[in-house]
């Protein structure tokens, strides 16, 4: 019988040496699900001659959401014992109700099981096909640098992929060469699941009509972004110590002068590492209104931030805090979801306000059932919010504190935690549905304008 190429197995044992990540007398545990990648897996770490010495456990997950999942939890079983590898194999209570749900449940029991075997490091069989669709899938959706990077070579707390560097061809070819049996996930062809269309159709066609090279070129992008992360990492320590950082559990505060004398896309990456030391990440929206804020917003003033969390001025410092209780009673990260509006445009989003439901939409071709806003006179982002002690609200007969007018509205206090209302960036409040409209930013004969209105949940009021 011809004898099996081992030229992957050679080249998986120096790829271990390189990552340096496991060394002898290590314990790891393999996720295991019975399928061709993780199989593969298992083989190379149990039987690759010279491997440093490892104490190896497995473990397998049945999610319970298609017929056969538990034949394969059966298979599995069977497969840890040929091979004298002890398993730690359990079944969810509950299926989940999708894919995103299934890996977090998977990802639970895995560092669960990491725990109880005493092991140093997760080993998942993410091969360089995973690479290539997971930065395709990310690019389709609008992800920006750091997501362009795809799947993470090693992870906190624990989690390491030693077959990111091979392709799925290889690890078939390495399982036909030495007859190894596995088990298939028919949902893996479902068209329904997003990541199959592009594994299936999008990246074969691109290959065939668009660049023959198309998965490894996104393999490629992937190195190169995760290196430009690496990049940026290095010198944020630098440019964060400029700023004068101080650091409180309750969040940390900053120099504005410093964050101005920034270019504008370095301020704005420096603002989105330390709203995430605050717990809050910034998606584009949240950054360009913090961004805006920062260059903006008088001191004294404050704005919510999408994640719970808020920034204000204080003189010449900025401060970004974890949201403290707001008037309903609670965390505002529980009861709160701003909406928040980059620029003149049409759309809709769904938001939370004192724990009750609302739909903010806006427009710039046509009436939307609320206020027409003079797009000149605005600071953008526009942001749906929920109202904070202190708001004031510019009307005919001058200024009033929004409690005053919510007040003499007869608006009951828990109605008014959940009552949204319309500001600019600058901290203007220019609309509160069903109850005062601003007069500022009303719009001229010529005006361009932005219209904007509110649908609330039945049970606001």
């Amino acid at each position: 019988m011809k004898r099996p190429d081992r030229s992957l197995a050679r080249r998986f044992r120096a790829a271990l040496a390189e990552d340096g990540v496991v060394s002898g007398g290590g314990r790891v545990l393999v996720s295991l699900s019975g399928g061709l990648d993780s199989t593969v897996l298992l083989h190379l770490l149990r039987f690759t001659p010279r491997l440093p010495s490892l104490a190896m456990h497995a473990a397998h997950l049945d999610h319970r959401m298609r017929p056969g999942s538990a034949d394969d939890a059966h298979w599995v079983k069977g497969l840890a014992r040929a091979w004298e590898v002890p398993l730690v194999a359990r079944a969810v209570a509950r299926p989940p109700a999708n894919e995103t749900e299934a890996r977090r449940a998977r990802y639970r029991f895995l560092e669960e099981a990491r725990a109880e075997t005493g092991c140093q490091w997760v080993m998942t069989a993410h091969h360089a096909d995973d690479q290539a669709e997971t930065v395709a899938y990310r690019m389709l959706r609008g992800t920006g640098l750091a997501g362009l990077a795809g799947i993470p070579r090693t992870r906190d707390p624990g989690l390491y992929r030693p077959l990111l560097p091979f392709w799925k061809r290889e690890l078939a070819a390495y399982a036909s060469a030495f007859r190894l049996r596995h088990r298939t996930d028919p949902t893996n062809r479902s068209p329904d699941i997003p990541r199959n269309v592009v594994r299936r159709e999008l990246l074969p066609l691109a290959e065939k009509r668009v660049a023959p090279g198309a998965r490894r070129a996104l393999h490629r992008l992937a190195r190169l972004a995760e290196e430009e992360n690496r990049l940026w990492h290095a010198v944020a320590p630098t440019l964060l110590a400029g700023l004068g950082v101080h650091r409180t559990e309750e969040g940390v505060s900053f120099s504005r002068d410093a964050l101005l004398q920034c270019d504008r896309l370095v301020r704005a990456r420096l603002i989105r590492e330390l709203a995430a030391e605050a717990g809050a990440h910034l998606d584009a929206s949240g950054t360009e209104l913090a961004s805006e804020f920062a260059c903006s917003g008088g001191s004294g003033r404050s704005i919510d931030l999408p994640g719970g969390a808020v920034l204000s001025r204080a003189f010449e410092r900025l401060v970004i805090a974890r949201a403290a209780t707001n008037v309903a009673g609670g965390h505002s990260s529980d009861h709160a979801c701003f909406v928040a509006v980059p620029a003149p445009g049409e759309g809709a989003a769904e938001g939370r306000s004192g724990g009750a439901a609302f739909l903010a939409r806006w427009s710039t071709r046509g009436s939307v059932g609320g206020e027409r806003l003079a797009i000149p006179a605005l600071r953008f982002p526009i942001l749906f919010r929920s109202w904070r002690p202190g708001d004031r609200i510019r009307l005919a007969a001058g200024t009033r504190k929004l409690k005053k007018v919510f007040g003499e509205a007869r608006l009951p206090r828990p109605a008014r935690a959940r009552r949204p209302v319309v500001a600019d960036s600058g901290g203007r409040i220019l609309w509160v549905p069903g109850v005062a409209r601003s007069v500022e930013a009303r719009p001229a004969p010529h005006d361009a304008i932005l219209y904007v209105g509110v649908d609330l949940d039945d049970a606001t009021d």
